[in-house]
């Protein structure tokens, strides 16, 4: 599927601050500064930061689940952007199954290299600052084969803290994912200022070696008066 052409089109940031949000278990981004290390009469002003590479909103690759897998600095830049369909999953605490994602993407749209899950998770543990299990979306098993086998997308955002729900104990879903290759972009906000169901994202990883993901800045270009 290919994206028109339009006259206009606005940039949406749907990153969320790097300090917003600490999974449990992970260290909390820390920064410390401002430091001069360089001599004359000019002050400078730098800081220097400590963080997890799944601070913030991030991408990461097979590596995340497999000691050999793919690290996210193997992968081209093309990789990190490209059309994507938005598609809003209602259910929670409980798996969006198979036939309900085949039901909400249209055959022409599983051609595209991203998908977006739009949930509104992120918006409701940042505002209340509660990660709370029962609340989680996310994807049965058999949908996640649904995705890797059915379709052509790449990449799989979602505004959550993974692609689990409360029902996976065991992270198959994203072991699945690991396993086949996909690019997972988690902790996705402000899906909603986004009026369009199609859009053009941009989610380039720090260039960083040996791991699995880092935080990237994500964001939509949504193409206006545009028609799909």
């Amino acid at each position: 599927m290919v994206l028109k052409r339009c006259e206009r089109s606005v940039l949406v940031d749907v990153s969320q601050g790097m300090e917003e949000f600490v999974f449990p278990g992970n260290p909390a981004v820390e920064k410390k500064g401002p430091f001069n290390r360089v001599p004359g009469k000019n002050r400078e002003f730098v800081y220097d930061l400590s963080l997890c590479t799944q601070s913030g909103t991030h991408i990461q690759g097979p590596h995340y689940f497999l000691e050999k897998g793919r690290t996210i600095d193997r992968f081209p830049l093309e990789d990190f952007e490209g059309p994507c369909v938005i598609v809003d999953l209602e259910k929670r605490g409980t798996d969006t199954t198979a036939e309900e994602l085949e039901r909400l993407i249209r055959p022409r749209e599983r051609k595209l290299p991203v998908l977006i899950l739009r949930t509104g998770h992120m918006e409701e543990v940042l505002a209340s600052g509660v990660l709370d299990s029962s609340r989680r979306p996310g994807l049965s098993l058999e949908a996640a084969f649904f995705l890797t086998e059915k379709t052509s997308f790449r990449m799989i955002g979602i505004d959550s803290v993974g692609l689990e729900s409360r029902n996976t104990e065991n992270f198959e879903v994203n072991l699945h994912f690991c396993r086949r290759g996909m690019l997972i972009l988690e902790g996705l906000v402000n899906l909603f200022a986004v009026k369009r169901r199609h859009a053009y994202l941009y989610a380039f990883p720090l260039k960083l070696r040996g791991v699995e993901g880092t935080p990237c800045r994500a964001v939509l270009r949504v193409k206006q008066g545009a028609r799909f």
